[in-house]
């Protein structure tokens, strides 16, 4: 009888985290798979087609592109040809006024001058205060923190990639920023405080009152620094991994539905699917929340495992729109992200702040060049989404359509009379689609217990099993899980991420690893990978 095949690793779920600690993995020499239960990859933040246009099932913006950067990094590390269309502004729309966030820091402070007239020397101090914290924070971020440290030499890492100015920046973790806020006169600022508000409910989960100034001011610089939309959508990004992983002789299958993972006598763990296909690891990292974790292992949640489940428990689902609108009725030059709070007396979330984001414009990833791709979203709790009858459930999915749209007629005035194709998608559909819990997603709110050094950890399950996505440090956005990705990599190697991109030499900005760097070719319908042939394949029975 042939001996099984044992794996170094094996990657349950094919979300951005799977994909690239898979990926990492994998061209460092470890012998890896990866399952994804849905037939396309990308998880929370993948894509589904109708007809022509190929829309991003949930996230839309990207950021940590450049050069030293994490995801920038790890894409020219595997060979993946990617571009990116940067945004021109973020534009907010407050419901009596409109503000541009824009990366020249002087320009920005003039428009919100302009946008909030009153305490401008404060806002200007707040601005400046935040801008210094959040820089220093993200460029330690890009180093890979190693949080929570194990041991000293975690801590003295950690230690010297922040430095003094990065330990003063963290310091304000302290602060909440409301805090910040009422210490500088505009915490009875209606106007301001919205504003901070709804940037936070989108990046950090939580509001004003919750959120660490340190993590806050990190948030809102990757506004600053400005954000992009995927070329050829988030379906590029996600098949241009998984095709360097094919590439590179990683196992990648979708359409294939993990059932248990079991440890074996040998001290090895044993993964079952759903058609009775059974592969041996030597180790396996879950792209999952915790809870789905630990019943894939048949764990209770109960004592430490609950209490580390519930500061990394997602308590937000979205609501979201995907529209296709003639081309016309769009400028080419306005921004590709809009974010609409319509009215300051209600809750940030249910459809009173809403993200808009446009495809940019002539990119046939998306869709024919006479139309413009749009996702629109809004936080929803899902518990309200539960246990609805049919009629019930009907009149609130209409309810909330009238909320985006009419969010949309604020954002893009010209769009509602040029639909082409709409649709939309409740905590419902995310439930069915990720097989996550009630359909929660994006993460844990940020507060000062479950966020930096007192985040949930990777190894948080034990010896061998590990942690990566939103679940664990630093948490929810593209950017973060990449980290998580890079981070879990570096614990099973020994390899710090600095020794990873000095070990891979690069030609004209790509591994000289014999393979050639894949390709996007785009056409009006699909998105095909031109390095080699894309082996996923379903797990059949």
């Amino acid at each position: 009888m042939k001996p099984e095949e044992i794996f170094d690793l094996v990657v349950v779920g094919g979300g951005m985290g799977g994909l690239a600690a898979a990926a990492l993995a994998q061209s460092r020499g470890l012998r890896t798979a990866l399952l994804e239960a849905h037939t396309k990859l990308g998880g929370c933040a993948g894509f589904f087609a109708r007809g022509p246009f190929t829309f991003d099932a949930g996230a839309t913006a990207l950021m940590g592109l450049g050069p030293g950067e994490p995801v920038g990094d790890l894409l020219r590390m595997l060979g993946v040809d990617f571009h990116a269309t940067r945004t021109s502004s973020y534009r907010v729309h407050l419901p009596d006024r409109t503000l541009d966030i824009v990366a020249d820091s002087t320009a920005f402070e003039a428009a919100s001058a302009t946008a909030f007239p009153g305490a401008i020397r404060a806002q200007r101090t707040f601005w400046r205060l935040q801008a210094t914290v959040g820089e220093v924070l993200l460029r330690a971020a890009g180093r890979v923190p190693r949080f929570p440290p194990r041991d000293l030499a975690d801590l003295a890492y950690d230690l010297r990639i922040l430095g003094v100015s990065g330990l003063l920046a963290a310091s304000t973790s302290a602060l909440t920023v409301r805090d910040v806020l009422h210490l500088l006169g505009l915490g009875h600022d209606v106007t301001f405080r919205a504003l901070i508000a709804m940037l936070l409910q989108d990046t950090a989960q939580a509001g004003p009152e919750t959120v660490p100034f340190a993590q806050a001011a990190a948030c809102l610089q990757a506004y600053r620094r400005g954000m992009s939309r995927p070329g050829g959508g988030m379906r590029s990004l996600a098949e241009g991994i998984g095709g360097r992983f094919a590439a590179l002789g990683g196992d990648l299958r979708t359409g294939t539905l993990v059932d248990r993972v079991t440890p074996t006598s040998d001290g090895h763990f044993a993964v079952e699917t759903r058609h009775r296909h059974r592969l041996i690891a030597r180790r396996v990292a879950f792209n999952l929340p915790l809870d789905l974790a630990a019943a894939l292992l048949g764990r209770d949640l109960d004592g430490l495992l609950r209490r580390r489940e519930t500061r990394s428990r997602a308590v937000w689902s979205a609501f979201t729109g995907y529209l296709a609108v003639d081309r016309r009725a769009v400028p080419d030059d306005t921004p590709l992200f809009h974010q609409v709070l319509q009215d300051y007396q209600q809750p940030f979330h249910d459809g009173n702040n809403v993200l808009v984001s446009l495809s940019p414009p002539d990119d046939p990833g998306y869709g024919p060049p006479d139309a413009r791709v749009i996702t629109m979203s809004t936080h929803t709790p899902p518990g309200d989404w539960s246990g609805l009858d049919p009629s019930a459930y009907s009149a609130r999915k209409a309810d909330y359509r009238g909320r985006l749209l009419g969010a949309l007629a604020r954002a893009l005035p010209d769009a509602l009379g040029h639909v082409i194709h709409a649709e939309f998608a409740s905590p419902r559909s995310f439930a069915r689609y990720t097989r996550r819990s009630r359909g929660a997603v994006g993460g844990p709110p940020v507060s000062r217990w479950n966020s930096g050094p007192f985040a949930v950890g990777s190894d948080v399950l034990g010896p061998g099993l590990w942690v990566v996505g939103d679940s664990v440090f630093p948490g929810q956005g593209t950017m973060a899980t990449v980290l998580s990705a890079i981070r879990l990599v570096e614990r099973i190697t020994g390899a710090s991420w600095d020794e990873m991109r000095r070990a891979l030499p690069h030609r004209e900005g790509f591994p000289s690893s014999g393979l050639p760097p894949c390709r996007v070719a785009k056409t009006s319908e699909n998105v095909k990978l031109s390095c080699c042939r894309l082996a996923i394949q379903p797990d059949k029975a």
